[in-house]
């Protein structure tokens, strides 16, 4: 990709960020989810993620907000958001 490229892809980006921003203020859910896909599919090319990079990402993502939202097991203990498993506690992963 050209610098050019880039700065252009840029400018996208910042215009349709605030064009989410002012979906959101207008309470347009769903052109909001659109433009925050098309801004990921922009960063995506920006960045040179590929598919497998990002299909790895959203894995893990869902796996922690899978992590957060399930009840621990009767033998652990719930590690809170900000903790590590140093304390003994023990995080419960799918």
């Amino acid at each position: 990709m050209t610098i050019e490229r880039n700065q252009q892809i840029l400018a996208l980006i910042e215009k349709l960020s605030n064009s989410a921003r002012l979906a959101q203020d207008l309470s347009l859910s769903d052109t909001e989810q659109l433009l925050a896909m098309a801004l990921l599919d922009l960063q995506t090319k920006l960045y040179s993620i590929s598919p497998g990079e990002l299909r790895n990402f959203t894995r893990t993502v869902a796996n922690v907000a899978e992590f957060k939202l399930r009840a621990p097991a009767n033998d652990t203990e719930r590690v809170q958001a900000g903790e590590s498993g140093q304390n003994g506690q023990v995080p419960i992963v799918g």
